[in-house]
């Protein structure tokens, strides 16, 4: 579905033709029956992600020389590399020593420097975040997040092209548009009340080619069954909340449920027990035989924690010039929703940090998200999520994995993204010092490659927006 709808911009017409048919296998290997129409409806869309790519592989060539590359799936260093891009894609990579570079090729030299994969951030609301967001995303190396419920599906969806096409700066955007919600619709839902608006919602979002479908906590048991059913025949993802009891504690549908209903993934990494607690001995099994992802959101529990000190800071926190007033106004609003004590707030967030590594070493995949959009949570929070997974226990590889090569998987694009390879479309981060020995070291942003334009230090700063 990703290379449909969102914009990913292929390099050539065998890539075309695999786009094509990578979204019809996709469809026949989830028991979708494939109509007419819709098989029209995803060549007509790869063939508009067509023309971008041959737009793009207009544009200079160049080459990325004596960098160290950071091999995120077998956790090497790779030193003194050099890293040719041809359009929108990695042509070429191998040993400094080996290249013979053609005139009119740009050569640049990242000494000392170590390049990554872009860096994903899964759990985003760019709705509140507002597009203020998207350069100051990409100006920390975020090159795609997935943004979890807005209000306008298409909005984001051209944002993305915009910025593929070199029209702005700004990541990739996988989108759902709004959350289906049983009852009146906060957060840009629209109401699911009952098994037959669920599914008529989910048919209607399919119309508007969603990349997948958010369900949140309120929703009904027959209805959520009846939207992962619906979800699963038009072969859209489904991800989300677990719905939860009416007094808001336990679930009607729990992890292992929802793993089997073909949810993909477990945001705020919901139905996972904490570790005191009892854990039915089939959960983890279903995950992994399902794989069904999970996206903890520490930083979102550590900022719900910590929301008056961050309040009461914000004023002095240079991050908050670059953060778009009507962000700012509805964190202020969240703040009434937060009682005087954090005492409850800091045990959930210890409790989920623990959750981190017991989820690494079962082997359940892990994606990296903050809630962007939501209270103190600042774009380009992302690094501060790997960090509490380092704090937790995770090594800075596996880390960097949960932001990289794992959202690459999770969205089936792992052929075209998440790793430094040729053929590889370039989406690429140089930072001035090697994350795998501190993961801090992901501040340290020099230069980003968003789909195969090099944006250096002073253009990606040039491109943040100031507010103050």
């Amino acid at each position: 579905m990703f290379c449909e709808h969102s914009g990913v911009v292929l390099p050539t017409v065998a890539s075309f033709v695999k786009c094509v048919a990578h979204s019809i296998r996709v469809r026949l290997v989830r028991g979708a029956a494939v109509s007419a129409k819709l098989q029209m409806k995803v060549f007509f869309g790869c063939l508009i992600v067509l023309g971008l790519s041959l737009r793009t592989n207009a544009q200079t060539s160049f080459a990325i020389t004596h960098v160290a590359i950071i091999d995120v799936i077998r956790g090497a260093v790779e030193p003194d590399r050099t890293i040719v891009v041809t359009g929108n894609v990695i042509s070429w990579v191998g040993a400094s020593a080996d290249l013979h570079a053609p005139d009119g090729v740009r050569l640049i030299d990242a000494h000392g420097q170590f390049l990554i994969p872009g860096l994903w951030d899964m759990h985003v609301h760019l709705g509140n975040a507002t597009e203020a967001a998207l350069p100051v995303l990409v100006s920390q190396g975020i090159t795609g997040v997935r943004d979890m419920g807005s209000p306008s599906y298409s909005t984001l969806h051209r944002w993305s092209i915009e910025a593929l096409a070199g029209k702005r700066i700004g990541p990739r955007i996988v989108a759902c548009g709004p959350i289906l919600h049983n009852g009146p619709p906060y957060f840009w839902g629209v109401e699911a009340r009952n098994p037959d608006e669920g599914r008529q919602m989910v048919m209607q979002l399919a119309e508007e080619k969603v990349d997948f479908i958010k369900v949140t906590s309120d929703v009904d048991r027959p209805t959520y069954f009846a939207i992962a059913e619906s979800a699963r025949k038009l072969g859209l993802p489904l991800a989300g909340h677990l719905p939860t009891n009416e007094n808001g504690t336990g679930f009607l549908v729990s992890a292992i449920e929802a793993s089997n209903a073909g949810q993909k993934s477990l945001e705020h990494a919901q139905g996972i027990p904490f570790s005191f607690a009892d854990r039915e001995l089939q959960l983890i099994p279903a995950l992994l035989q399902n794989a069904t992802f999970v996206v903890p959101t520490i930083t979102e529990y550590w900022a719900r924690a910590h929301v008056h000190e961050l309040a009461d800071a914000a004023d002095h926190d240079p991050r908050i010039k670059n953060t778009a007033p009507s962000l700012r106004q509805f964190w202020e609003a969240q703040l009434k929703g937060f009682g005087k004590s954090n005492e409850g707030q800091l045990k959930i967030f210890e409790w989920r940090m623990a959750q981190v590594p017991e989820l690494q070493k079962s082997g359940v995949p892990l994606l990296a998200g903050t809630d962007l959009g939501f209270a103190y949570v600042f774009p380009a929070d992302l690094v501060k999520e790997l960090e509490f997974f380092v704090q937790a226990g995770l090594s800075p590889l596996q880390a960097l994995q949960t932001a990289t090569i794992n959202p690459a998987r999770f969205l089936h694009i792992d052929w075209k993204l998440g790793s430094v390879d040729p053929g590889k479309t370039a989406d690429l981060v140089l930072v001035a010092a090697n994350p795998l020995e501190d993961i801090r070291n992901l501040h340290l942003v020099r230069a980003v490659v968003l789909n195969g334009r090099f944006l250096d230090r002073g253009q990606l700063d040039g491109a943040v927006p100031r507010f103050q």
